[in-house]
């Protein structure tokens, strides 16, 4: 029976005074006496449901004011530390970028400093200005069928690529039943970039959710007076692909508020710790292991049974079709510089297509150029720069055969691999020609440039004073391990010393690829 109960029991049915219902209870009398007159002052206010109300009632205690503790200072320093990060980044634009407060916690953590993360939270809200409250919205729980919807939305990052700042849009894509995101990034949030990440995250899963949902990104929606119609590329994917689609009002975040949280959500586990990488590739892999670490980990209790959730999401979808042609045609007119200017860049085609009009695949990343039986006879990294040249030297090779003095001094030259650089002043310095040769030779027979170099390794130092580019014809033969022989018009004079006056230097080839070993310099 609680206390209270006994002491109204001792005080309404036994009568007893409030010295002995004291001692029977163990209470100081004083308490006694308290308790008592606010029974009293409870049924004459309200003598129906006065003793209910004081009964169910829960006694009310003088707490202490309690401290908060303090945080010791290595773990206070690094704290500041990060937040001196966050407001860095925010004035250099990277808001969205910046750590939170389970952010700073794991960082701590992997710095082996002890702190709990309610400490961390309340430290960092001490450090923040008040703010003024205003009324909270209240949101409903929407139930998810398995495989019905797909969340899409945009999220900017900010990285340095080779120590230069960009900025790059990362396209996001969240199952609101199983919470699976997937994130691609790209150089710019237009058509192409909305299809190809389309097109990747449905090989990815394997499959094609039943519908996706948009907010009013002009890549999705066009507004025809006060009604939304889907653009061109989104009728494209939907007839593709089989989908509906679901797009949000204006202003209304909450109505897809799966992937709204997981932008944020993805870019703060991705790049608030790493922010510096060599090629956006690197960066997309990255991005892609985190993806992956994200749909294995259940963050919370509502996610404990996520793997459960995630096949019965995937056994859910619709089945995938295949790849859709995420590209846009166009003609270009070659000008006599056999380069093409695309979006204020020039790219380089075959120069005998120089002055006629070529026909382009554009895709995000890259430019593909089709001569007029539409096969494929050149490629490009997209450039999204300004005014800037992307050359390939074996689109030049037959004019610069003719001005062999104009080869060290031209863009083609110039925008070759550093290894090829490196050989022609080794091998060639003299020799221009043969250098030409080699790279002809290597653009026929597509060898790759990293075979060329290990050709460079074998012949070199075997004692020849004039390199040919036969001499490097047969150290990739030997390396390939060939076993279709010269035809009679191929042996050269250069092969035929090779051949029957070099046996040392062959046996030395053969020691090589037999046990690894190094050629003696």
């Amino acid at each position: 029976m609680d206390i209270r109960q006994q002491i109204l029991h001792f005080y309404r049915v036994e009568e007893l005074s409030l010295r002995e219902i004291s001692r029977r209870t163990g209470t100081d009398r004083k308490t006694v006496t308290r308790l008592i007159n606010a029974f009293e002052a409870a049924i004459k206010d309200n003598p129906e449901t006065g003793i209910d109300e004081f009964l169910a009632a829960r006694p009310k205690y003088k707490s202490r004011a309690y401290k908060a503790k303090v945080v010791r200072d290595a773990v206070s320093a690094e704290i500041d530390k990060w937040l001196r990060e966050n407001e860095r980044r925010r004035n250099n634009g990277m808001r969205k970028q910046c750590l939170k407060c389970t952010d700073i916690y794991n960082e701590l953590l992997k710095k082996g400093l002890t702190v709990s993360y309610s400490s961390v939270c309340k430290y960092v809200r001490r450090k923040k200005e008040a703010k003024s409250g205003k009324p909270k919205d209240v949101y409903l729980r929407i139930h998810r069928e398995p495989g019905e919807e797909c969340e899409f939305d945009w999220g900017e990052v900010k990285l340095f690529l080779k120590g230069k700042k960009v900025t790059l849009m990362m396209a996001v894509f969240c199952m609101p039943y199983s919470k699976v995101r997937d994130a691609y990034l790209f150089h710019r949030q237009d058509t192409l970039a909305f299809m190809e990440a389309h097109r990747n995250f449905f090989k990815g899963i394997g499959g094609v959710p039943h519908t996706m949902v948009y907010d009013n990104m002009r890549v999705a929606v066009v507004f025809d007076e006060k009604s939304k119609k889907p653009t061109v590329a989104l009728q494209r994917l939907s007839s593709f692909y089989k989908f509906q689609w679901r797009f949000c009002n204006a202003r209304a975040g909450w109505e897809k508020g799966n992937v709204e949280r997981s932008v944020d959500y993805v870019r703060g586990r991705a790049f608030t710790s790493c922010v510096d990488f060599d090629t956006i590739e690197v960066a997309q892999e990255w991005l892609t292991n985190v993806c992956c670490q994200l749909n294995r980990e259940a963050a919370s209790a509502s996610t404990a049974d996520k793997e459960d959730r995630m096949i019965a999401d995937l056994s859910q979808l619709l089945d995938y079709p295949g790849e859709i042609g995420c590209y846009e045609l166009a003609d270009y007119k070659a000008d006599k510089q056999a380069t093409i200017c695309i979006k204020n860049n020039h790219y380089s085609v075959p120069e005998e297509m120089a002055g006629e009009t070529v026909t382009v695949k554009m895709y995000s990343e890259k430019i593909v150029i089709l001569n007029k039986e539409h096969k494929a006879v050149g490629q490009h990294v997209r450039s999204y720069g300004s005014n800037e040249w992307i050359v390939d030297i074996n689109h030049y090779v037959n004019t610069l055969m003719k001005k062999t003095q104009a080869l060290i001094y031209s863009e083609a030259f110039h925008q070759m691999p550093n290894s090829m650089q490196v050989i022609y002043h080794k091998f060639f310095k003299d020799n221009g020609k043969e250098f030409l040769l080699l790279v002809k030779y290597v653009r026929d027979n597509d060898i790759s440039y990293d075979d060329v170099l290990k050709a460079a390794g074998l012949i070199h130092g075997n004692g020849i004073k004039t390199f040919t580019a036969d001499h490097f014809k047969v150290a990739l033969h030997t390396l390939a391990a060939k076993d279709e022989p010269f035809r009679e018009e191929q042996k050269t004079d250069e092969f035929i010393e090779i051949e029957t006056g070099s046996e040392d230097i062959l046996n030395q080839l053969e020691n090589v690829m037999e046990n690894g070993t190094k050629l003696p310099e």
